[in-house]
């Protein structure tokens, strides 16, 4: 039998970085989104709430 373990070696490694983030003000909801994929009102995207600008460390979007 063969097993391919050289695929899983060269799988890169997540580059984690501080993002900017709107996360849903509503404690019942865990909706957030990444400033660069805002929409124009700054709306929750799951519930429709407000949103506050938070901190969060996401990996690297290319």
């Amino acid at each position: 039998m063969f097993f391919n373990r050289k695929a899983a070696e060269e799988k890169p490694e997540d580059i984690l970085m501080d993002t900017e983030v709107y996360a849903c003000m509503d404690d019942g909801c865990n909706g957030w989104m990444r400033k660069d994929f805002a929409s124009n009102d700054l709306k929750c995207p799951l519930c429709g709430n407000e949103t506050s600008m938070e901190v969060r460390e996401l990996p690297k979007i290319n």
